[in-house]
């Protein structure tokens, strides 16, 4: 792979995913296919103006307003094939959306999805027309090929590369990184400091064992992972470990699953280089079943924990009621992922999968890939159809029905070790943290949501060795970062690692 080398047009290959990325549609390489002229208006920035007070005829600037964002566009142009039907007619006469992926490198497999040294992913991609050369001669001059072409459309347009790995945190982690969240929002400045919003990283480790003992710490980063610090939980007692961390609002929310309750503070207290002063808060929660993992959607968070209880609030402050009091499972649930306030999905032991779509009412799913003896350990939902689950015996499944039913997903080293997350960064690219039967903790990337796999590091750069990955977070504000942490190799401390590309 060279760096810094500028792209050559004969250095690019089209993929193509009907229907837009999903588990079950898998790319189909483009042989005949180029893409032309990619395009994106962002807006034309207009401006407000007042009377200058000092001279007629002259106008100050007080605003600006930017106009409406457009889609990304582009042409696909080929070869009209004499004895083939036309792909990209097809497709536009069908009218269904497509995923269009632009691959370029130099060194790489052409036809090898999976290899490419950077790529332009168009998704929700329609076609808006289409045309074609002349397609008769009247002379011998007028031989030629006959190309075929047909603008696009698309709701997005981004770029992947390939992620160089660092350790981050060594000097600050010192217990099992637990769980995770970016808590940052986009802004130019204007109403906040200046971020890209996937800056702020927030992190809930164990409790350290041994004597003396010290509470679960947050380790906090504000710089996308250049530096880092930690502050204790001080209303959590040295015996107890996190249940999931959730940002709300103005708040970081942090479950207990030892002693069950939410402890909340306040994130600007840790942007601002104060102590952050926690709260405890136990009303509705039961003993004996603590919360295991949290999510949240505004206001509104739910935890799943021992027992199969789960628990719902709308104001962390006011403590939280049961939504689901183990009458359908008494499994210690996993995991939970909210598509909105009222749709959820829990997951837990013995293959429990259990869902919301009232947020208040819960029911098991009508089928489940694995029962008893085996754990699912983590959910992601695209939407309220297609949801992937992980599992304790290592092996990845997918729903495209809302769990009745279910295939299995094979990835480079499935069905040994466990999946302990899955977690995607829009549309396309997700990640994915499997630790083998060793054990020996791995992470995988997908840009097609899941349908191909393929293992980190793609460059020459190497992933430190470790137990297992937790978890993984991303955001679609930067789908080439990506944070993870678990436990050091041999199980010795904590660890942290970060991806960018």
């Amino acid at each position: 792979m060279t760096t810094n080398n500028p792209l050559q047009t004969g250095f690019t290959r089209v993929f193509l995913i009907e229907g837009g990325a999903r588990p079950d549609h898998p790319a189909s390489y483009e042989s005949c296919l180029r893409l032309n002229g990619p395009s994106w208006d962002f807006g034309d920035i207009t401006k407000i103006e007042c009377p200058d007070p000092f001279q007629y005829n002259r106008f100050i600037t007080k605003g600006k307003i930017r106009g409406e964002l457009g889609r990304p566009t582009a042409t696909l142009e080929g070869r009209y094939l004499e004895d083939v039907k036309s792909t990209i007619l097809r497709l536009a006469i069908k009218g269904c959306q497509v995923d269009v992926h632009l691959h370029m490198g130099q060194c790489q497999d052409p036809s090898s999805f999976l290899d490419f040294d950077k790529a332009m992913i168009f998704e929700g991609t329609q076609f808006v027309n289409w045309n074609g050369d002349d397609m008769g001669a009247l002379a011998s001059g007028d031989a030629k090929e006959v190309n075929e072409n047909s603008d696009i459309s698309a709701d997005e347009m981004f770029e992947v590369v390939p992620l160089s790995w660092a350790e981050k945190a060594a000097a600050v982690v010192t217990n099992e990184v637990l769980d995770g969240v970016i808590c940052d929002t986009l802004s130019c400045g204007d109403c906040a400091n200046e971020s890209d919003g996937v800056s702020k990283i927030f992190l809930v480790t164990k409790q350290a064992g041994g004597s003396p003992s010290t509470p679960p710490d947050v380790v906090f980063s504000l710089d996308k992972g250049v530096s880092w610090a930690a502050h204790d939980i001080d209303t959590m007692a040295t015996a107890e470990d996190p249940g999931g961390i959730v940002c709300v609002g103005s708040y970081l929310v942090i479950g207990s699953k030892t002693t069950p309750a939410l402890h909340y503070a306040l994130k600007q207290d840790f942007i601002d280089g104060l102590d952050p002063v926690f709260t405890k808060v136990s009303t509705g929660f039961v003993v004996g079943k603590g919360p295991v993992e949290a999510a949240s959607v505004g206001s509104r968070v739910m935890f799943c924990g021992q027992g199969g209880y789960i628990y719902v609030t709308d104001d962390i402050t006011s403590g939280v009621t049961v939504a689901e009091a183990g009458v359908l499972t008494t499994s210690t649930l996993n995991d939970i992922h909210m598509l909105s306030k009222t749709f959820a999905v829990a997951v837990g032991n013995s293959g429990v999968i259990m869902k919301t779509q009232d947020g208040t009412t819960w029911s098991l799913t009508v089928s489940t890939p694995v029962g008893i003896g085996v754990n699912i350990l983590t959910v992601a939902m695209k939407d309220e159809n297609v949801w992937y689950v992980g599992t304790s015996a290592g092996k990845l499944y997918f729903t495209t029905n809302g769990g009745k039913s279910w295939t299995e997903k094979i990835f480079p080293g499935s069905g040994a070790g466990s999946v302990y997350d899955i977690r995607f960064a829009g549309n396309s690219v997700g990640y994915l943290s499997h630790a083998s039967a060793t054990p020996r903790g791995r992470i995988l990337r997908t840009t097609d949501y899941g349908s191909s796999w393929k293992v980190c590091p793609e460059n020459a750069t190497s992933l430190v060795l470790t137990d297992r990955f937790n978890f993984v977070l991303c955001s679609a504000l930067d789908k080439n970062f990506v944070v993870a942490g678990g436990l050091h190799d041999n199980g010795t401390d904590g660890v942290v690692v970060a991806g960018k590309g």
